[in-house]
This record gives structure tokens, C-alpha cells and sequence, in this order.
């Protein structure tokens, strides 16, 4: 029985780091949500635009006005992302549902990658003449593929080891 309880237990910490995996990608998400993720600045008018969950708005001199680009598409894709994030921390019991889940999330994650560039492309068409610097929270959604990546593996590897077990019984 010893034998048994020490493959529990590795199953176990597998699991505990895909749940870590999972976690990190919904926290990276969300910070590159909330977080300016590029800047347009104007120098000719002395005017600054942001990217972030609103959309390109006006951040100096005032912060008042309606965005020039709304971020209602690249909302919905974050709120995607989460919903199957969770969803798959959740079914930690179900490791095929919890792989399908993460196999979705990662297209999820690849298509907010595409759409958040169509964004900054946008957004510097929009406001032709100005100055484009992009922020740290640009590559947030690069990492969390990583970590999806990462979950999957681990997913795969636990169900390997219940495979191989099942095999000896």
C-alpha cells in the first residue's frame, strides 16, 4: 500500500501545480485587463491615449470623453478566457474535461492575442500622427499561453500515471 499512497501523493503535487498554472493565467489576464497595455502620445497637440478595458481613451490632459475605440470585443474574450480558466481549475476530479477546457482556453487566449493586436494596429490608425509605446501587460497574454501550455502537460502526465496504474492492477 505504501507504493500506492507515495503515487497519490505525486499525483497530488501535479495537480497542486496545475491549479498554480491555471491561477497565474487567470491573474495575468486580469492585470492585462485592467492595466494600460499600450500608449498613444501626441506631440504636436500635447494629448495622450491609453489601451485598457475601456478602450483607447484620452488620459491627458483631462480624463473625461468617450473612447475613440471601444473595447466591448476584447472584454468579451477576457470574460471567455475566465469562464474556462475557472472552469478548468474547477474539474481538477475530471482530467479530460480539465484538458479539453485548457485546449479551449488556449485558442481563447491565442484569438484575445490576435484581437488585442488588431487593437494597438487600430488604435494607431485611428490616432494617425501620434506616438506609440506598448506596456508591460502586452505580453501577460504570451505568458499566460505558457502557463495553459504548462497545465495541459501536467493534465496529461496525471492521466498517463492513472493509465499506468490501471495497467499494473
Amino acid at each position: 500500500m505504501e507504493k500506492n499512497e507515495v503515487i497519490l501523493n505525486k499525483i497530488n503535487m501535479l495537480q497542486r501545480i496545475q491549479t498554480v498554472y491555471l491561477f497565474l493565467v487567470v491573474v495575468l489576464m486580469a492585470l492585462t485587463m485592467i492595466l494600460p497595455v499600450a500608449e498613444y502620445f501626441d506631440a504636436v497637440k500635447n494629448v495622450a491615449f491609453q489601451l485598457d478595458y475601456r478602450g483607447i481613451v484620452q488620459t491627458q490632459p483631462t480624463d473625461a470623453g468617450s473612447p475613440v475605440l471601444s473595447a466591448n470585443p476584447l472584454t468579451f474574450l477576457f470574460g471567455m478566457v475566465l469562464v474556462a480558466t475557472l472552469a478548468a481549475l474547477f474539474k481538477y476530479k475530471n482530467r479530460r474535461q480539465q484538458f479539453r477546457l485548457c485546449t479551449v482556453n488556449m485558442f481563447l487566449i491565442l484569438i484575445y492575442m490576435i484581437v488585442l493586436g488588431v487593437y494597438i494596429y487600430l488604435g494607431r490608425r485611428a490616432l494617425d500622427g501620434t506616438e506609440l509605446s506598448l506596456k508591460l501587460p502586452v505580453i501577460f497574454p504570451v505568458i499566460a499561453l505558457i502557463l495553459n501550455f504548462l497545465a495541459m502537460r501536467g493534465i496529461m502526465k496525471d492521466e498517463n500515471l492513472i493509465k499506468s496504474m490501471n495497467r499494473l492492477r
